[in-house]
């Protein structure tokens, strides 16, 4: 008795729903120039999942690129980055996902998680939000002039 190898048309119906949900997708911020950017791409791999890893690739070319992975972050955490304030070694960017806190250098393109939260994150450059179905970097609102 020869074997099929083609997939029942039950399987195969019921294919499409186990990729329904997942995610994989991704949105940069555009630092001065097209070479210079952080990235944030997200993956999902099952639907019942309700967590995500994020990947993050930090890039100034010619010079460096780099970055690291944030796993079992809630698809609906913030992902909030900041400019830090000029009190560390070399500029930084923080980024919040949930209630975890990451330094970015895109000086030496690497990435590292505080131990604690910062006291004073910096002024907020934008988040990585999905809006309609699209994962997508908003700038922060220009702040109102003082005068």
């Amino acid at each position: 008795m020869k074997r099929s190898s083609r997939l029942s048309p039950r399987i195969a119906l019921l294919l499409p729903l186990l990729l329904t949900g997942c995610v994989l997708d991704s949105a940069s911020y555009i630092i001065d120039i097209k070479d210079h950017a952080v990235t944030v791409t997200r993956s999902q791999s099952w639907f019942w999942e309700d967590t995500l890893t994020l990947n993050i690739n930090i890039i100034r070319l010619p010079e460096c690129g780099g970055g690291g992975s944030i796993a079992g972050v809630r698809r609906d955490a913030e992902l909030v980055l900041s400019q830090a304030p000029d009190e560390y070694a070399e500029p930084l960017l923080i980024l919040r996902a949930g209630d975890r806190h990451y330094a970015i250098s895109t000086q030496s393109c690497r990435m590292q998680a505080f131990e604690q939260a910062p006291e004073d994150p910096g002024a907020e450059i934008g988040r990585f939000v999905e809006k309609h179905g699209e994962f997508r970097f908003e700038p922060a609102a220009a702040p109102a002039d003082a005068g």
